[in-house]
């Protein structure tokens, strides 16, 4: 063989040799690879056919996520989704529908109902109206009434959403802290504009050792009218009609559903005209810079980092409040609480002003950020965190220092749900991740400051998400926000997470300052791919297994729908304190908190530690 090839580096005889087996050493490797895809589609499609079919009147949620989506049905051996176009069907899809369908998925309570995007317009059931009186245990026992033929105007492209959609909790009032309301009904405030509700800032107490839990005193009060004859005196006062009008058709290039959104537009500038008629025509000058108006909200970041001082002579941070006699009053700011009350009769929906009232600790406007106490309490780790938080409203936190068995423990916890070929959670305990989170204090530390100084960790879950995602099975994928005013979501990565390949989340740095117009329906928290890239610098969260990142849900954000690789995390929520319990009691289609989860209700305040509200909720590891 030598003399024939002699075995020296260079010569044309080995090169040729090592050509030819590098190529055999190809086509094997091809080879067992082919064998190998073989193999695993012949035993999924093995296990698909093992699988046993759901019973008729089985039900799932599509399109959005674990606790809140589009209501599908199995009935007569197909999946398909309900399309409500006629009012007797909208009218009859009410919570006590949702109640029925989430008892049957095993969550707690339904919370309310909506309609979500439409799904494949071969897959819509002849179903045009459902009724139950809440004592059903599944959707299939409620009054369905049967079509001969679908409408066909149930499309995957239809103008407006229709497909009936329910939103579930894991949560109830009692298990969140107390609230206690003076003055008018609470009701009062999604009916009429000129009222507002102010909670305390800090607590009124800690119940006994029994729960662990807060109780907060809010007030609803009445603004005063605003004097024109002052306002013609002093000349502080300009015409409310000079006013941005943000209400135009040009607004509709910011939404998704566009169509749907002319008749918000059309009740908004209508709501904007009656409140300047009935508050006369004159508001105190908005100074210039102060606030920032665009087509989907308004941006008061510019006059709340101005140097806000809050002077009470009980020397605590009271609420900010002109008209309530020996509450905390805003000395030397750019915005009066007059101002405020014009902004939100002028431009915010009932529930819109709302979360402006609940959020007014987390925005500046009153407690310990306005009065400026929160940067200097704090540790370097927590004001790093706290001001990236403030100043973007996201936080990539690198490297969290997780041990593999919280990874592991996690993803044990989906079990086969990590091949899934649909988005999927679980909200088993996880002692782990719960010891850590205890143990962490810079991170609880500035969550607790970016609420202005109180906050709930409500719980926790693992989801995933599949290698293919599109808008129709996954809602997340249009830029939203969460509707649920400001709150924080910590994401704990399990698996690498690739920028382009594995679904990140993207957000839009600094949106989190917006109050936005609406939070009432799915249409008016979809936002155009076009618009959120022109206004805003948007940012992809990927990284490393082990890393995580925190943000904002209140900023513009989305899960990417291209890529190729499945995404595993841990989602850990956070909001203010007194926020969700008063939510909770007036049972409104708010997801304060969300509502699949692991329940832990931890109480989280800058003047102490971490207190578990629920005894129960806690588990010691050995």
């Amino acid at each position: 063989l030598g003399s024939i090839c002699p075995l020296r580096l260079g010569s044309p005889c080995v090169e040729a040799r090592t050509r030819a087996l590098g190529m055999r050493l190809q086509l094997w490797v091809r080879t067992v690879s082919s064998l190998l895809i073989a193999c695993r589609r012949a035993s999924a499609s093995e296990q698909k056919k093992q699988e046993v079919e759901p019973e008729d009147g089985s039900v799932r949620l599509a399109g959005g996520n674990t606790d809140a989506g589009r209501v599908e049905m199995f009935l007569h051996g197909r999946w398909g989704w309900i399309c409500l176009l006629e009012n007797a069907g909208k009218e009859r899809w009410t919570k006590v529908e949702a109640d029925v369908v989430c008892k049957q998925l095993g969550l707690r309570k339904g919370l309310s109902t909506m309609l979500m995007t439409n799904g494949r317009v071969d897959e819509v059931l002849p179903i045009s109206v459902a009724k139950c009186n809440g004592t059903e245990a599944s959707l299939a026992e409620c009054q369905l009434q049967m079509n001969d033929e679908v409408d066909a105007r149930c499309t995957e492209d239809a103008v407006s959403p229709a497909g009936a959609a329910v939103r579930c909790t894991n949560f109830v009032p009692e298990e969140q802290p107390h609230v206690s309301i003076s003055g008018p009904s609470a009701e009062v405030l999604l009916s009429d504009a000129t009222y507002s509700i102010a909670c305390g800032s800090e607590p009124t107490r800690v119940s006994p050792v029994a729960d662990n839990m807060p109780s907060f005193d809010c007030n609803v009060y009445q603004h005063s009218a605003i004097d024109e004859d002052v306002c013609e005196v002093q000349g502080e006062c300009q015409k409310i009609t000079d006013l941005p009008n943000p209400f135009l058709n040009s607004a509709l290039e910011a939404f998704v559903f566009g169509e749907a959104m002319q008749s918000h537009l059309r009740t908004s500038s209508s709501q904007r005209r009656v409140a300047a008629e009935e508050r006369s025509s004159f508001m105190p000058i908005m100074i210039n810079g102060m606030a920032r108006w665009s087509a989907i909200g308004i941006d008061l970041s510019s006059g709340v980092r101005s140097k806000l001082r809050n002077e009470s002579s009980s020397g605590q941070i009271e609420v900010f409040s002109e008209e309530k006699s020996g509450r905390g009053v805003l000395a030397n700011a750019l915005i009066s609480s007059r101002q405020l009350a014009a902004l939100r009769s002028l431009y915010f929906s009932p529930i819109a002003r709302l979360l402006f009232d609940l959020d007014a600790d987390v925005i500046g406007l009153t407690g310990r950020k306005a009065s400026g106490a929160i940067l200097p309490a704090l540790q370097l780790e927590a004001a790093r965190i706290y001001s990236a938080l403030e100043e973007d409203g996201v936080v990539d936190l690198g490297h969290l220092g997780l041990s593999d068995e919280v990874i592991h423990e996690a993803l044990d916890a989906l079990g086969d749900k990590v091949q899934s070929d649909k988005p999927a959670a679980a909200r088993t305990p996880l002692p782990r991740l719960e010891a850590w989170l205890r143990s962490n204090l810079p991170l609880r530390t500035a969550v607790a400051a970016y609420f202005g100084g109180h906050a709930l960790l409500h719980g926790y879950k693992v989801v995933h998400l599949p290698e293919k995602l599109s808008p129709k099975a996954f809602i997340s994928a249009h830029w939203h926000h969460d509707r649920a005013g400001r709150r924080l979501k910590l994401f704990i990565l399990l698996n690498d997470v690739d920028p382009q390949e594995g679904h990140p989340t993207q957000v839009a740095k600094g949106s989190h300052n917006l109050s936005y117009y609406w939070h009432e329906e799915f249409e008016q928290s979809r936002f155009a791919d076009e618009y959120v890239t022109r206004e805003f610098e948007t940012v992809r969260l990927a990284g490393l297994r082990g890393t995580g990142y925190i943000f904002d849900t209140n900023t513009i954000h989305k899960g990417t729908p291209e890529g190729s690789q499945g995404r595993n995390v841990i989602v850990v929520e956070y909001h203010q304190a007194a926020k969700c319990g008063l939510i909770s009691s007036l049972g409104l289609n708010i997801p304060c908190p969300s509502g699949d989860q692991r329940p832990l209700n931890w109480y989280l305040s800058l003047d102490s530690n971490v207190v578990p509200m629920d005894p129960m909720a806690v588990t010691e590891i050995a």
